[in-house]
């Protein structure tokens, strides 16, 4: 579209598939730098006469390094339509390794462009912008233009047969000389029109399909360019005024003013005449990515102050000076191929006129007379049509506020293909969602889709905490959590995320204030009335237990060791997990003193040692009731629960509801497994943990708690102190555990401090910095797999550092 967004992206899998043999192909050296070979594969120039005349396409490929992780060739088109060949040299540098051992990534110059028999109309350079843009001599000047430019294409052979649909069939035979018998497509902007040709052709041959910056073919060619040059450009505007910090309709008189200037007397510089066109072009090329507001600014005062060699430097930067015959050319044989275009002038004027009047930015440009209006050939093709039927296999991404493809048009796609697609819109301006984005969570989500083709619901990526969104939607779409929630809490207030479903049965959505077990969570609930006990002096850290509960454990265990898991306690065993265990025993009572016992069969480990052991907060509930007379769950309540008002914080002793999003685990057999059959593990007497982990909560409450337990509110600076004193601990990586409190490094410095919990049918972990930040996340299935483990962490690190 005269403004080519350069996207690329490659995929992964879990099906691995042998390389293909490429028959007939001689690769060899590229006409570039980079690791990556060339060839050419010989297709017909009118597929309605394959035996007849033949070009050449010209195609690129960067092979995977890893045979045993691919599982097959991408063929990407980053836009246009123009010369894609040479961007496989690049694509190392925008993909992660795991995509790149995926795929072969092949891209290749389409039939007309660059290396594939180019065409040539020869152009004049102020006839090579493809918008028909206002020109000074008002609307005879446009149609003059146009009726010229289609003069001079008239002559070129290939101009008949440059159509979408016979590209689509140049890919076609690209993959069978790969030996392919499927491909993943990705594509950009125009690319998107070639994907969905490409699936109507040939649907049997898609799969995957990403496609990004959405063309709907029922708009295609030239209600496309309206809908860009008043709506998109329109609602892109707001966010260059808010860059400005000015009234967008301040911003508007000015920029209008200066168009009327250039028109009147064009600024000479020394890269080629600033007109009031050149200015427009300026202002939609600048609205394609937010970096380069500032050079629209730039441009602007250049403009303003007659300022040539500045404005000659910005317009430089910002490409609106044309010197490519072969590509505005080849633009025009596409979009004249494809598109229905009105014969009839008046139809043009027409509606360039309303246009221009409703939408002054663009001075009608979308509507104005194309040369298509003139072209010598008709389409050859019927035009393109996306194709509802088949596989479920089609991811849409799309910012919310593109200028050139806009997030209306990727709805009407996204309605037009029924449930083979998804939609993620953006919230963001620009053109180009996925790869060249700075948004996290569109990254993620288009990444896990073309490795393992899970997509999440229709849903819009956020502007803020878009790593964290991301994340919760990978935890539900590739780790297979029926549902996930997160809530993020800084100074700037609360946001919360979920995705999945709370109820597998129902389908009810996972929502971030459903209440869910969290389990160890639980232990820093006590540690945090031990130590206020200890601040009170009813109890002394490093005395023995033995004084306060006599005769539970061996003499000499300390009560800092029972919450320091130094004490060498072992774990007890739950009946649960036996085969046959969850439905047998689910419902059994359980008394702290029979788990200390079972505990208590099994050898004892090396005191001073850091052993996870929930024996030990079993301990440490105990001493609770005999040091207070009470409940340690009425100790929990008073002391923590009602000052935070943690409303949906409960110790629910024997009573085995949750009353919030169901809890899953999986049978393999007939024994509680991380794999195998899904099933419902609600209902569960927590006694089988009492205070090692019976609390129920939601992931708000676990903020807030965690936020007054580290900024002072729960206890005093000593004992705070000491609840921060850490010894190594074998956990997860470079943690370290303290009284309760768990301390975690971050990926991008510093540290966070947490508990966690994991237990039948949920996990949950969160972080909490000393600056006020905190995150709590939970899933709804434990056991949990080492990958959704480490997703849950991973996710934490991304909220906290993103």
């Amino acid at each position: 579209m005269r403004k080519t967004l350069t996207l690329l992206a490659v995929v992964a899998g879990t099906v691995v598939v042998p390389p293909a043999r490429a028959e007939g192909l001689a690769w060899g050296p590229c006409p570039f730098d980079g690791p990556v070979e060339c060839a050419t594969v010989e297709v017909p120039v009118d597929y309605r006469d394959p035996g007849g005349k033949q070009l050449d396409i010209h195609i690129s490929r960067v092979r995977s390094q890893r045979p045993d992780l691919r599982r097959g060739t991408l063929i990407m088109n980053q836009g246009g339509p123009g010369p894609h060949l040479a961007d496989t040299a690049s694509v190392h540098e925008l993909v992660p390794r795991s995509l790149l051992d995926a795929y072969d990534i092949v891209s290749f110059d389409q039939r007309g462009f660059g290396a594939s028999s180019p065409v040539h109309c020869g152009l004049e350079k102020d006839e090579q912008f493809t918008f028909p843009w206002p020109l000074p001599g008002g609307e005879p000047a446009v149609r003059q233009r146009a009726r010229r430019i289609a003069d001079k294409c008239a002559g070129q052979e290939l101009m008949p047969f440059m159509g979408t649909a016979n590209v689509a069939r140049d890919m076609d035979r690209i993959r069978g000389a790969l030996g392919e018998n499927k491909v993943t497509y990705l594509g950009v902007s125009y690319g998107t029109y070639l994907g969905e040709a490409y699936d109507s052709l040939f649907p049997q041959r898609v799969d995957r399909m990403l496609l990004d910056s959405n063309v709907d073919p029922a708009a295609a060619w030239r209600n496309t360019f309206r809908d860009s040059m008043t709506t998109g450009v329109d609602v892109r505007f707001g966010d260059l005024a808010r860059y400005l910090g000015r009234d967008r309709t301040e911003v508007r008189r000015e920029f209008l003013d200066l168009v009327a200037g250039l028109d009147r007397d064009p600024l000479a510089t020394p890269s080629g005449l600033l007109t009031g066109t050149h200015l427009r072009i300026a202002l939609f090329g600048g609205m394609y990515n937010d970096k380069a507001f500032p050079l629209v600014a730039s441009m602007l005062t250049a403009a303003r102050d007659r300022d040539a060699a500045t404005a000659a430097e910005i317009g430089d930067q910002l490409s609106i000076w044309y010197d490519d015959d072969n590509d505005a050319s080849g633009e025009l044989g596409v979009f004249c191929a494809d598109g229905t275009w009105p014969r009839d002038p008046k139809v043009y004027a027409a509606q360039a006129k309303a246009d221009a009047q409703r939408y002054p930015l663009t001075g009608g440009a979308g509507a104005a007379i194309w040369p298509c209006a003139y072209w010598a050939s008709d389409p050859l093709d019927p035009p393109v049509v996306a194709n509802p039927h088949g596989r479920s296999n089609i991811l849409l991404t799309n910012n919310l506020r593109d200028p050139a493809t806009t997030i209306g048009a990727a709805g009407s796609l996204r309605r037009e293909y029924g449930d083979r697609a998804r939609l993620v819109g953006v919230d963001q301006g620009g053109h180009g969602a996925y790869m060249f984005s700075p948004n996290a969570c569109v990254q993620r989500i288009g990444t896990d889709f073309l490795v393992s083709g899970a997509r999440p619901a229709d849903m819009t990526c956020p502007a803020e905490h878009a790593g964290l969104a991301g994340a919760i939607q990978h935890l539900t779409t590739v780790d297979g959590a029926p549902g996930a929630a997160a809530e993020f809490h800084d100074a700037s207030g609360v946001t919360r995320f979920q995705s999945g479903v709370a109820d597998v049965s129902t389908g009810r959505p996972m929502s971030a204030t459903d209440r869910v077990r969290v389990f160890s969570n639980t232990k820093a609930f006590v540690a945090t009335v031990v130590l206020r006990l200890v601040a009170e002096h009813r109890v002394e850290l490093d005395t023995p237990v033995s004084r306060y509960v006599p005769g539970l454990i061996p003499d000499g265990i300390t009560v800092r060791q029972i919450l320091q898991h130094t004490s060498g306690l072992p774990d007890f065993d739950s009946a649960v997990f036996e085969p046959g265990g969850y439905p047998a025993h689910r419902f059994d009572h359980h008394t702290p003193e029979s788990l200390v016992a079972d505990a208590l069969t099994k050898p004892l480990l090396p005191r001073g040692e850091f052993s996870y052991s929930t024996t030990n907060y079993v301990v440490a509930g105990m001493l609770v009731e005999k040091v207070t007379g009470r409940p340690y769950a009425d100790e929990v309540r008073d002391r923590v629960l009602r000052p935070l008002h943690l409303r949906n914080t409960v110790l629910p002793g024997d009573s085995p509801v949750v009353g919030g999003a169901r809890g899953y685990a999986h049978l393999d057999g007939d024994q509680i497994s991380d794999t195998g059959r899904q099933v419902d593990v609600t209902a569960l007497n927590p006694s089988l943990v009492w205070a090692g982990g019976e609390a129920v909560s939601t992931v708000g409450d676990l903020n807030t708690f965690f936020a007054a337990l580290l900024d002072g509110r729960l206890l005093p600076p000593a004992q705070l102190a000491e609840m921060r004193q850490t010894v190594p601990a074998d956990l997860v990586p470079g943690s370290s555990y303290g009284l309760g409190l768990m301390r975690m490094p971050l990926s991008c410095g510093g540290e966070y401090w947490t508990h966690g919990g994991s237990g039948l049918g949920y996990q949950t972990r969160e972080g909490a910095t000393t600056d006020g930040r905190q995150v709590s996340i939970v899933i709804t299935t434990a056991p949990a797999t080492a990958g959704q483990s480490q997703s849950m962490l991973d996710a934490v690190d991304t909220a906290l550092c993103e």
